[in-house]
């Protein structure tokens, strides 16, 4: 009997007779981390609280200043516009410098006198930047630090591109991280501090980027035991089921306003009848997505947080559709590195909304759900805008 002709409950049984399938989910959820215990793996500041920490030569970690030296070298390697001196930003005596936090407001800030050197990191995680933050920081230091050489990194979960690209370079949680794991494979620290970088790096892959392993494990058990899941999800009472519907009636509404284009079986995900036009649905549903989208807006739920996301689906896209989406990338994450031969590739991220209001959920998801889409669409009429231009 196939999935589609089992009966409700013999979806259930099957699902509680494969119940170890979950245990592949173990390593996400069946482990301590102080960062959960301590409900600050979303907040902005702890990170740079921890970052500041671990890119401090003289702090009691144990890692000296290999952390920071692998920060700078990834910033090195990455750099396509030649704004470092390699032999200076490399062999500098990175225990001269001092780490300052909210320095004039900007996150982080090492800067040495001996090196003649500053390096401004803005960090965020949940917000976007704003209030033409990274101009205002960059005339501060000029000023403060004049005869200094200056860095200057915009650190965000998925590199977005910074307002100030001619100055600022972009820095990812993944390179972070990678850099992380290197320097504490090879370096043997404290069994206290070497638990409190793992669970560190732990939430940082769960919470902050995209663990692909835990994605696809989730789809395997999902695609598995689709029908059994959806009714769990679909009869469980609890506040996460009046967010989601109350996303899904949003969407649902502004559909019908002719805003976007939307089914409830869709869930989260949207399209609009200006975006079809650059990149339009496919014949067969070949896409990346198993569908006929070659693109998608949707929202990622985390708790009770989401946010707005543009993602392509790259294969078996068309030529001339994947020449527009080359375009597009281009003005969206002109530093994007793998500009083809990409499976998914995300190039636009909404604010975090928060949705925690108990009192009037409805009304509270309604307008963060408004705002998200009014958000995706003016960056779409931006990006349709400077397509048009370039035509011209």
């Amino acid at each position: 009997m196939s999935s589609k002709e089992l009966t409700n409950e013999e979806a259930l049984q099957n699902f509680l007779l494969d119940i170890s399938c979950l245990d592949e989910l173990l390593p996400w959820t069946g482990k301590f981390n102080l960062f959960d215990v301590l409900k600050i793996s979303r907040t902005e500041i702890r990170h740079s609280n921890m970052l500041g920490w671990l890119l401090n030569p003289n702090e009691n970690h144990g890692l000296g200043d290999a952390f920071l030296k692998g920060i700078l070298q990834c910033l090195v390697e990455n750099d396509a516009n030649g704004r470092y001196d390699v032999f200076h930003v490399l062999l500098m005596d990175l225990y001269s410098f001092s780490v300052m936090r909210e320095w004039k407001n900007i996150d982080i800030l090492l800067a040495s006198s001996e090196e003649k050197t500053v390096i401004a990191i803005e960090n965020k995680v949940g917000s976007h930047e704003h209030s033409n933050q990274l101009n205002r920081y960059r005339e501060t230091l000029e000023k403060e630090f004049a005869g200094y050489k200056r860095v200057y990194v915009f650190l965000t979960p998925d590199g977005e591109s910074p307002s100030d690209a001619d100055n600022w370079d972009m820095l990812t949680y993944n390179d972070v991280i990678a850099t992380l794991e290197s320097v504490n494979a090879r370096i043997k620290v404290l069994p206290d501090v070497e638990l409190m970088i793992k669970n560190y790096i732990d939430i940082v892959r769960r919470d902050i980027v995209e663990d692909q392993q835990l994605i696809d494990i989730c789809n395997k058990i999902y695609n598995k035991h689709k029908k059994a899941l959806d009714l769990i999800f679909e009869n469980r009472i609890d506040g996460k089921t009046q967010v989601s519907d109350a996303m899904k009636n949003t969407l649902s509404s502004l559909a019908e306003e002719g805003l976007i284009i939307y089914d409830e079986l869709w869930g989260y995900n949207f399209r609009t009848e200006a975006m079809d036009q650059l990149l339009p649905l496919l014949d067969e549903p070949i896409s990346s997505w198993g569908s006929t989208n070659i693109y998608s807006y949707w929202f990622n739920m985390k708790g009770d947080r989401f946010y707005g996301i543009f993602e392509l689906a790259g294969r078996n896209v068309p030529n001339e559709y994947m020449k527009k989406m080359l375009e597009i990338t281009d003005i969206l994450k002109p530093n994007d590195k793998r500009k083809s031969q990409f499976t998914y590739k995300r190039i636009f991220t909404t604010k975090w909304y928060d949705v925690s209001d108990e009192e009037d959920i409805e009304s509270t998801v309604e307008k963060a759900v408004r705002s998200a889409v009014s958000d995706i669409l003016e960056m779409e009429k931006q990006v349709i805008s400077k397509l048009n231009k370039q035509e011209m």
